[in-house]
């Protein structure tokens, strides 16, 4: 219990005392609310720090692929450039 039924008041009243514990029930379900709703938070945020980091490594595999084919490219480029050239030169 939150409060206890002496600590407002040094008589007996039974309708402060009903009062109490109405507001210790209420206060008990709004800290098991807070309690659900942290722990609910918690949860969705370490599955969005999962995803990012999916995410992540998705643009990083993403990133290296492209290099290489960038890569392919500029050496199939050049290689074109040095045929050309070649086929100018002997014609």
């Amino acid at each position: 219990m939150l409060f206890e039924r002496g600590d407002f008041m040094q008589g007996e009243n039974p309708m402060a005392n009903n009062q109490i514990e109405e507001i210790n029930v209420v206060l008990n379900e709004i800290k098991d609310g807070q309690e659900l709703l942290s722990n609910q938070s918690q949860k969705n945020f370490k599955e969005i720090m999962k995803k990012l980091m999916k995410m992540q490594e998705y643009n990083e595999i993403s990133d290296m692929t492209n290099q290489v084919f960038e890569m392919r490219l500029s050496n199939i480029e050049d290689f074109l450039f040095r045929l050309e050239g070649y086929i100018r030169s002997h014609n």
